[in-house]
């Protein structure tokens, strides 16, 4: 008896699931048909508009070309969006819907929201610096608009024409620039001569550029000026271009193609530590009142402040140039400031030893008075003073060496 109830409760649920069945069947039909009748009536009454696929690699204007109402993007790209922008800019009759196909949480969303913040970093960047930007007075005077010849003129140029016989202008004299030899294998000779400027190719003991009697130019990449810092040689270059110029230049000069900055903002902190590159800078100025650092955004941007800087400035003489940091056969060195203070031969001659660098020099000096002092001295205390036994033991096995004797 319980069988049969069991049986008969299970073909009432059957009967009902296969009327619930046809019940959906009948709802769908009707909404097909029903849909049917409206696109036949849209098709009878307004044609479809075409649909046309594309895939944006030719470069080609084809938001111009086709004119769409309607925009679906699949793969969403930054450029192709701001052209979207500009074509709705263009046309602002006409009424532009856009649609971007994206599974939500998806690469392709985090790859376009990623793009977004770099390009909104890249405009943040722009601004600070154009912010901080000088710009020479002529160029401000065109940013302002003023056309005329005689408005974009500074009114210290136009006083140097009128002090002259009735405001004649005065023929242009070439300027003169001394490079060092080695100098060659970089590009900015070659464009410095383009612009006109006289090179005059010698051997420098002090400097790469010599602008004038009193400007001397050190030229520093950026791979070399973190070169520099790591061996000591930026610092003795500055050195020696404190010792006999009165304007001494550091010019680190940038590529073209790279950011103009070491680090971002927010990456610099108020600590000075040893291997921060902004930190070497700073007490670098420091130690050196006099050095002026310049910074230069390309080659081109060199030749300008190289003519900036030779303005209302003497020529340089060749001779003159070639002879500084060289001692005459006396052993005397002209224009050294330094040989008051300090016995220069022998700190030449203490550059020289094995095991001593630029790095470790000046320790040296503070560290013992005279070369006989040094000779003196132990292995551990130069080890300490050197900075490495390995330094050390070089130094103390050439000064420990016997002369060879001669059968």
């Amino acid at each position: 008896m319980i069988l049969k109830l069991v049986s008969a409760v299970k073909e009432k649920e059957k009967e009902k699931e296969k009327e619930k069945e046809k019940e959906e069947q009948e709802a769908h039909k009707k909404c097909f048909l029903k849909k049917r009748s409206v696109l036949k009536k849209h098709v009878e009454g307004k044609p479809i508009p075409p649909v046309h696929f594309h895939a944006d690699e030719s470069g080609q204007q084809i938001l111009d070309i086709m004119r769409p109402s309607a925009i679906v993007v699949y793969h969403p790209d930054i450029a192709f969006v701001r052209e979207i922008e500009i074509y709705k800019a263009e046309n602002l009759s006409k009424r532009v819907k856009v649609y971007f196909l994206f599974y939500e949480d998806s690469t392709e969303v985090q790859k376009f929201e990623a793009s977004i913040r770099r390009e909104n970093g890249a405009f943040e960047s722009l601004i600070r610096q154009k912010s901080m930007m000088m710009l020479p007075v002529d160029q401000v005077a065109h940013g302002l608009g003023l056309n005329s010849a005689t408005e974009t003129e500074s009114p210290s140029k136009q006083n140097m024409v009128t002090r002259k016989a009735g405001g004649q202008k005065e023929a242009r004299k070439e300027m003169q620039v001394i490079v060092d030899m080695r100098e060659f294998m970089s590009s900015l000779p070659n464009v410095l001569h383009q612009k006109g400027m006289n090179i005059i190719p010698v051997t420098l003991e002090v400097g790469d550029y010599i602008l004038s009697p009193t400007i001397c130019v050190e030229r520093k990449s950026i791979q070399d000026l973190f070169g520099s810092f790591a061996s000591g040689r930026l610092y003795h270059q500055v050195e020696m271009m404190v010792r006999y110029y009165r304007i001494p230049v550091l010019l680190i000069e940038f590529s073209q193609d790279k950011s103009f900055s070491f680090q971002s903002t927010s990456e610099i902190s108020d600590d000075v530590t040893p291997h921060n590159i902004i930190s070497k800078l700073s007490l670098l100025a420091l130690h050196f009142p006099r050095l002026r650092i310049v910074w230069s955004r390309s080659l081109h941007a060199t030749d300008e402040i190289f003519a900036s800087l030779k303005m209302n400035q003497d020529e340089p003489d060749e001779a003159k140039a070639t002879r500084v940091g060289v001692p005459s056969e006396e052993g005397v060195v002209e224009d050294d400031v330094r040989a008051e203070n300090y016995n220069t031969s022998a700190v030449e001659f203490l550059r020289r030893l094995p095991g001593v660098t630029d790095a470790n020099y000046r320790a040296i000096m503070d560290g013992c008075s005279s070369l006989a002092d040094l000779d003196l001295l132990p292995a551990e205390w130069l080890a300490e003073l050197m900075g490495g036994q390995k330094s050390a033991n070089i130094l103390r096995d050439f000064l420990d060496a016997k002369y060879p004797t001669l059968l």
